[in-house]
């Protein structure tokens, strides 16, 4: 099943090339008119340009992987970075920059490209989250079928789980990232219609990079213990904020579906309580030494007993589940008027850049006409368990009533 988003997934538009029944330029152009079309309304595009993505049309290999496949690069990424630059290998064609948050607003309530506000494509006065806001609202509205973004405290899940697509922040240290990779806080990633697609594409751009070079290879066919239901724990709070009832029951019943099924393919449901700590203090710090701004030891002391703490409770509760499943957000897409605070909004997210754990956003279902977006967490390492949970549990939205 795919997430919104509407069109050919990549992989299948990659296929088409190779198979000479579409052309690059072909996939171009009509994403090129999409953006045109759409960018008007929904404000995701910080740029474009339509003469360099064409020129990289004619020129890409239709053998390649992702021969021809239109993506946007998040405002901020440089051009050689792994993320972009893998792609491009692959043979996917940038077809321009996407929104990110306005500086000093909220970082998950604006998205903005200078002129108007980013637009989510399910509801113009509602925000498609931040900070990968442009890639969220593009993909979610059909224009390209896949966006690069960044995750440092829920940056490509909550955009995700607002416009109804699919947001993967990897284990840390699975996508090279120049900088400070050992720092861990801050995630590459992709943002996509289709989870199996994006599980593609996060193979592609992942793995040892002179940058980075520790970096982690990531399979695309998840691995999983054959011939048991995986267990799982259904949490709306860390005991902190709680999800909006609305929200927990679209989730709960996604859950619900993945018990029924037969057999070693569906989920048993295990009751564990994970009360976590207020992850500010260990986030401010450790994103100031991720941004190369001075830090004192005491307050690097601090984050890392937090980090410890938070890792600790984390393994007990993967000690007796293989994968905690959440609403993504507490809430729906909220109105521009808010008022809404960052740390509400992705209260179920940021602890796992904190420790490193893989996390996977995707579409669950709708609540009050906007889609509900269902997080997968695993244990460290287990990028293939959360896919696989997640691949369970996914649903289909219709398009949002702005799409190409």
């Amino acid at each position: 099943m795919s997430g919104s988003g509407g069109g050919v997934g990549p992989l299948a538009a990659a296929a088409a090339v190779r198979a000479g029944g579409r052309t690059p330029v072909e996939l171009v152009e009509k994403a090129l008119a999409a953006a045109e079309a759409l960018d008007p309304v929904l404000h995701f595009a910080e740029s474009l340009d339509p003469a360099g993505a064409l020129a990289a049309a004619r020129r890409v290999s239709p053998e390649l992987p992702l021969a021809g496949v239109p993506f946007l690069i998040k405002s901020g990424t440089a051009a050689g970075s792994p993320v972009v630059t893998r792609l491009v290998a692959a043979g996917a064609i940038p077809i321009g920059v996407s929104t990110r948050n306005r500086p000093g607003t909220d970082s998950q309530t604006h998205g903005w490209n200078g002129t108007d506000y980013t637009r989510n494509p399910w509801d113009l006065t509602r925000s498609p989250g931040g900070s990968s806001a442009g890639a969220a609202a593009a993909v979610a509205a059909g224009v390209v079928p896949l966006a690069t973004g960044g995750d440092s405290g829920g940056s490509l899940r909550i955009p995700a789980a607002f416009c109804g697509v699919t947001g993967f922040k990897g284990s840390a240290g699975r996508v090279p990232r120049p900088g400070r990779p050992l720092i861990g806080l801050a995630v590459s990633g992709l943002i996509g219609a289709d989870l199996d697609d994006v599980v593609t594409a996060t193979s592609l751009i992942s793995g040892p990079e002179r940058c980075d070079p520790s970096a982690s290879p990531f399979w695309p066919v998840p691995v999983t213990e054959p011939g048991r239901r995986l267990r799982v724990a259904f949490l709306t709070s860390f005991g902190r904020g709680t999800a909006d009832s609305a929200v927990a029951a679209v989730v709960r019943d996604r859950i619900a579906a993945g018990m029924s099924l037969e057999g070693p393919a569906g989920l048993d449901l295990v009751g564990v309580v994970l009360d976590l700590a207020a992850p500010e203090d260990a986030w401010d710090t450790l994103a100031a030494l991720d941004a190369g701004r001075g830090v004192s030891g005491d307050q690097v002391r601090h984050a890392t007993e937090l980090r410890r703490a938070a890792d600790r409770a984390l393994a007990d509760v993967f000690d007796t589940v293989d994968a905690i499943v959440t609403p993504t957000t507490l809430t729906v897409a909220h109105p521009y008027d808010g008022p809404v605070t960052s740390d509400f909004v992705g209260d179920l997210c940021w602890d796992f850049n904190i420790t490193g754990h893989p996390a996977v956003s995707v579409p669950a279902g709708l609540a009050e006409g906007l889609p509900v977006g269902l997080q997968v967490v695993a244990g460290h390492g287990r990028d293939d368990v959360a896919v696989t949970v997640a691949r369970l549990l996914r649903v289909t939205l219709p398009p949002p009533p702005v799409s190409a």
